[in-house]
Parts: structure tokens; sequence; C-alpha cells
């Protein structure tokens, strides 16, 4: 799968000479970086705010957190049907 990723001029230049010292691409370079860092246990502080309930979301979960509340089964198909049911709504109003 493709994905773009926007890295700092600095940033992408160490990746750049990194990859080429190690005789590698950036590509997979930047994907042994992604696969540490998912891997990886969390550390103390992460485990110790999670269990606070500090998790960080995203900008927009709370937009579509509403619509996850009103499906009983959460799949895409039950997800677009709850979007569509608060779509219809607004334009009644």
């Amino acid at each position: 799968m493709k994905a773009s990723i926007d890295f700092d001029e600095a940033l992408y230049r160490r990746l750049k000479v990194e990859a080429a010292c190690r005789g590698r691409t950036v590509q997979d370079l930047a994907a042994e970086g992604v696969r540490r860092v998912l891997d990886a246990a969390p550390t103390e502080a992460e485990t110790a705010s999670a269990a606070k309930g500090d998790l960080w979301e995203p900008e927009w979960y709370g937009t579509l957190a509403r619509y996850g509340k009103a499906v009983a089964h959460h799949s895409m198909q039950e997800v677009r049907k709850s979007v569509e049911r608060a779509r219809t709504k607004g334009t009644r109003s």
C-alpha cells in the first residue's frame, strides 16, 4: 500500500543519507522505523496516561463518535447507514 508522508527537509535529508549508508531505500528504512514503533511496548508514561483516560484522539473523532454510538454492529455498512440517517435528519430541519 502506498502512503504519502510529509517530513521536514532536515529529517528527510538525514533519512536519505542513513538509507544510502546502509545500502537500503528510504522506503525500507521508514517502514522499519514504523514497525519498531508499533512493535515496541508502551512506555511507562504512556501506560499511566492511558490508565487515567488521557488517550490522544484525532480532532475529527468527536464528530464520528456520535455516529459510532448510533449503530449496533460496527461494520462500515452500519456506520454509513448512521451517517446517512444523520444527513437526512439534518436536511429536514
